[in-house]
């Protein structure tokens, strides 16, 4: 079986804090490596990341970052809501350092709906080259038919069975309805290939990007309606200034509105009343945050698939996720698929063959909505996150839906005592049972000029202000059905070839 070797060190790489950049890049995660590694091939870049930066060399990496396996439970920044863990890696490459490696495109009407509403360069024509760019940036590969390990393959041939045709399209705008496996972004050596990877490192010794981790961005500095710098914390808690010419943010769906928001850009009643002086009010700031709701199905696993994983295991690489089921319900709309059902095993042992099974249900086109908050003007406090999960009725009548198809799987040699499932009003069950399928987005949507509730324009450039743009899953007007990551790295590409074009 082939794996990660385990890190021989986890030094952190540094570089001298400057005081003034060219563009200054704030933020080193799944889209800000994207953008600080397209425009530092011809421009000057300082890219800033609140957490550690591991370099190029694997060997310099914390094993379960690189284990592509299993989810890594490090690294995380720690925002909490409504009883839930909102896990975001505070790392450079950010959640492309942490997620499940699944890789999908989304649906082409999603994207073409933007540009329908005046996100001009955002339909899926336009992108396709850009989805196209990224996978081989990442490099993705498919699993071959040897690869996919027991439990994922019975899932296929089960939801096969209740009559989804078995297709690998997960990285096609034009795939529809159909359950299989999507590309990954793993090596051949088991590694999780993020973009840090993808993007910095080809580009880390041009002379032209510099990479400082451990700084914490207070605040974006304006000057008469322009941005000119940021102000940020260091690790040892010293507050520094750094002038620029250009600011790019690209913190995430809550790491962005948050530094917004502190910079006094947002809405003027929240900031006054948290201690901000407002100074330029935009009403959408921290507004449209939503999420892909799940619920997830768990049980314990047979004998049978214990042994089986055991086998397989001694091979060749296990992970835990690989196939989804892409299902359509009653509020669809147009779109061929608007449910993602995502099996995975985790090892317990707790329970008797050491492996629990998941089975989740999550919703691509939710219609519930919720805000990114400050709580204080404290740059060290985390914002309050609502996402409103399951607001919107829509919302869990669609995810029913899923969980009906769920429980018609035949599984029955691999699942054994149910641990959570529903028992009575399946509604309320839902309710009180919701997860999130670790995918923020839209707390800084796009939208054109004159839209009251857009945070940026086409380009990223942030509304009324010079010299301030946005790169991140917050721009998002709706998520796209898909696993965001390859999503989010597009919206990098994208940013990026607008910047060219003005600097």
């Amino acid at each position: 079986m082939s794996r990660p070797e385990p890190a021989r060190t986890t030094a952190t790489r540094t570089a001298a804090l400057p005081d003034r950049a060219d563009i200054v890049v704030l933020g080193g995660g799944t889209a800000g490596c994207v953008v600080a590694g397209r425009l530092a091939e011809r421009h000057q870049v300082l890219l800033l990341e609140a957490g550690p930066d591991y370099g190029s060399d694997f060997g310099a990496w914390p094993a379960d970052l690189l284990d592509a396996t299993t989810l890594p439970a490090s690294h995380d920044w720690g925002y909490r809501g409504a009883g839930l863990n909102f896990e975001r890696c505070r790392v450079i490459g950010g959640c492309s350092t942490h997620n499940g490696c699944t890789q999908s495109a989304g649906w082409a009407g999603d994207y073409d709906a933007w540009a329908a509403a005046g996100l001009t360069g955002w339909d899926s024509v336009s992108l396709a080259p850009l989805f196209d760019q990224a996978a081989r940036t990442l490099r993705f590969r498919t699993y071959r038919e040897d690869e996919v390990q027991p439990f994922q393959r019975a899932f296929i041939t089960a939801g096969a069975a209740l009559g989804l045709p078995v297709r690998h399209d997960f990285d096609h705008l034009d795939g529809g309805l159909g359950v299989g496996c999507a590309p990954v972004n793993i090596t051949p050596g088991g590694v999780r290939f993020n973009t840090a990877f993808g993007y910095l490192d080809p580009v880390r010794d041009n002379g032209n990007l510099t990479v400082v981790g451990g700084v914490k961005v207070d605040r974006v500095i304006l000057d008469r309606g322009r941005a000119a710098g940021v102000e940020v914390r260091t690790q040892d808690g010293a507050r520094r200034r750094i002038d620029a010419g250009l600011v790019v943010l690209s913190a995430g769906a809550y790491g962005s509105p948050e530094v917004l928001l502190r910079s006094g850009i947002g809405p003027a009643e929240h900031l006054t009343e948290v201690g901000v002086p407002p100074r330029h009010h935009l009403p959408g700031v921290g507004e449209n945050l939503h999420d892909h709701p799940s619920v997830h199905l768990e049980f314990a696993a047979t004998g049978q698939l214990g042994a089986e994983l055991a086998e397989f295991a001694r091979t060749r690489m296990l992970p835990d996720e690989q196939a989804i089921a892409k299902l359509r319900s009653p509020y669809a709309g147009d779109a061929p698929y608007d449910l993602h059902v995502y099996p995975w095993i985790e090892r317990d042992d707790t329970l008797p063959h050491g492996w629990r099974c998941f089975l989740p249900v999550g919703l691509l086109n939710p219609r519930s909505r919720g805000t990114v908050r400050l709580r204080s003007a404290d740059p060290q406090a985390l914002a309050a996150v609502d996402h409103a999960y399951l607001s919107h009725p829509d919302d869990l009548a669609a995810i029913a839906h899923g969980v009906r198809w769920v429980q018609e799987l035949d599984l029955s040699h691999y699942l054994g005592t149910p641990l959570l499932t529903p028992d009575g009003d399946l509604s309320a069950w839902i309710k009180a049972n919701h997860q999130h399928y670790w995918h923020p987005a839209g707390s800084c949507r796009m939208g054109p000029d004159g839209d009251p509730g857009a945070v940026v324009d086409p380009t990223g450039k942030v509304h009324g202000l010079e010299g301030l743009y946005l790169a991140d899953a917050s721009i998002f007007p709706d998520v796209p059905r898909a696993t965001p990551a390859l999503p989010t790295t597009v919206v990098g590409e994208r940013i990026a070839a607008f910047l060219q074009e003005i600097l």
